[in-house]
């Protein structure tokens, strides 16, 4: 009995996966904007908010929190940090597919070594502030734009590379304070506390720790340049010492 469940199952999935991808294409021969799983998994249009096909509707599939075809699930495949198709996976090499108008725009992702890529941080930016730009492709905002705008704390490397939330929140993944994170491990290749690394060996005109460095990575307290993150003593403007980040950052954060 339960071998036929299984089976009468797995056929619906794979009728409902079929339905998706004929879905998919209809959309995109009729010139919409939408967003797309790379499974052919239509993961929302750019319509009105009360349009079910819609990513901007909160209650519907492909816009609800709740849903396992929304990219604001943070546990769906599509959302999550872990998902084979996710916007938030730095790993994934098969990220959603952004269309404007029928034709292709790039790759929403937060892997930097997709081509086409489109920041995820920017797309959402632009989803929830600016919608009409994000139509007209205008993709050209850097993350410390964006993160400035919102009014965050963080530090950010001289060629744009996000280096870390400033928050005493250690299992926050982007702080700085997250040994495990992307930005606190000494193992990552975006840490500052890698010594083999662009951002944090003491050679690198990116790291902190390069006492001669004129770019080290800039700091930035609710959303405006607080000073920098430095050895440099003959460095103008305020400075952090990065030996010292870290209580710092539990002090003040």
């Amino acid at each position: 009995m339960s071998e036929n469940k299984d089976k009468t199952k797995l056929f619906l999935e794979q009728l409902l996966s079929e339905i998706h991808k004929e879905q998919a294409k209809e959309t995109s021969s009729t010139g919409e904007s939408y967003l797309i799983g790379q499974d052919g998994q239509l993961l929302g249009k750019f319509t009105g908010k009360y349009d079910s096909d819609s990513i901007f509707n909160k209650y519907g599939p492909y816009g609800s929190k709740y849903s396992t075809t929304s990219i604001f699930n943070k546990y769906s495949q599509y959302g999550s940090k872990y998902g084979s198709f996710s916007i938030h996976n730095p790993y994934c090499s098969t990220p959603p597919k952004l269309y404007i108008k029928g034709k292709f725009a790039g790759h929403v992702t937060v892997n930097k070594y997709v081509s086409d890529q489109i920041p995820t941080e920017t797309f959402l930016y632009l989803l929830k502030d600016d919608p009409d730009a994000l139509l007209t492709g205008k993709f050209d905002l850097k993350e410390s734009d964006i993160r400035s705008k919102y009014g965050e704390s963080y530090i950010i490397a001289n060629d744009g590379q996000f280096l870390g939330k400033l928050t005493s929140n250690e299992f926050d993944n982007d702080s700085l304070l997250n040994e495990f994170g992307p930005f606190g491990s000494e193992f990552s290749p975006t840490s500052i506390f890698n010594e083999f690394g662009t951002y944090g060996s003491e050679f690198s005109g990116m790291s902190p720790f390069n006492e001669f460095s004129s770019t080290p990575p800039r700091i930035y307290v609710n959303g405006k340049l607080y000073g920098y993150l430095t050895e440099n003593e003959l460095l103008a403007g305020k400075k952090i010492k990065p030996k010292g980040i870290k209580q710092w950052i539990k002090d003040n954060f």
